[in-house]
């Protein structure tokens, strides 16, 4: 199986929040940003009509491809909703670098095995060993690499960079449950 291209992630910007993912999926459905649910599949779904209009795709020939082709395994453009999670859950790929301290911007290298080992305490924190600031994993700067949340959209076989949401997009998330949102990539 080939490498992952990448995935857009959508998520609230309070990663302690709890948005009900059956409105999104409405939300959604309704923009035209998602279409048919894919069979076999647990909340992923075709694009819709408006998708290419909720995303701005960089480059001058843009080519999403939106069906499975004729091989075992072909890359196409698909949405999947994740489940609420109990507590915020980190997604990072081989693209996530260490994140940096927000207070003096050193980078946290053995981050995977400090913050994650913490998310399963109750009240996580994670020190900088540059300048002794405490904060939660997700107070850290992951740049667009990686991130917190209990419920994702995910667009899948995006590159890294490739698609951004627009404000439209960003404003009909945030009025389908009363939080605002945020983005960043991840590849496998």
């Amino acid at each position: 199986m080939p490498n992952h291209t990448g995935r857009l992630v959508l998520t609230t910007t309070d990663p302690l929040a709890c948005p009900e993912a059956s409105l999104l999926i409405e939300s959604l459905s309704r923009a035209g940003f998602i279409a048919a649910p894919l069979p076999g599949h647990r909340q992923a779904y075709t694009v819709g009509a408006n998708f290419l209009s909720l995303l701005a795709f960089s480059g001058c020939a843009v080519v999403v491809p939106t069906t499975t082709g004729p091989a075992p395994y072909t890359a196409f453009c698909h949405v999947r909703i994740s489940t609420l999670s109990v507590a915020p859950r980190l997604l990072y790929g081989r693209n996530t670098r260490p994140p940096r301290c927000p207070n003096c911007r050193a980078r946290l290298m053995d981050w995977r095995d400090r913050m994650i080992a913490q998310l399963e305490r109750p009240h996580p924190g994670t020190t900088c060993t540059a300048c002794g600031d405490t904060r939660p994993p997700w107070r850290w700067d992951w740049k667009e690499q990686g991130g917190f949340g209990r419920l994702f959209v995910l667009v899948e076989e995006v590159f890294p960079g490739e698609a951004v949401p627009t404000p439209p997009l960003i404003d009909l998330l945030t009025d389908a449950c009363g939080l605002g949102w945020r983005h960043f990539y991840v590849q496998d």
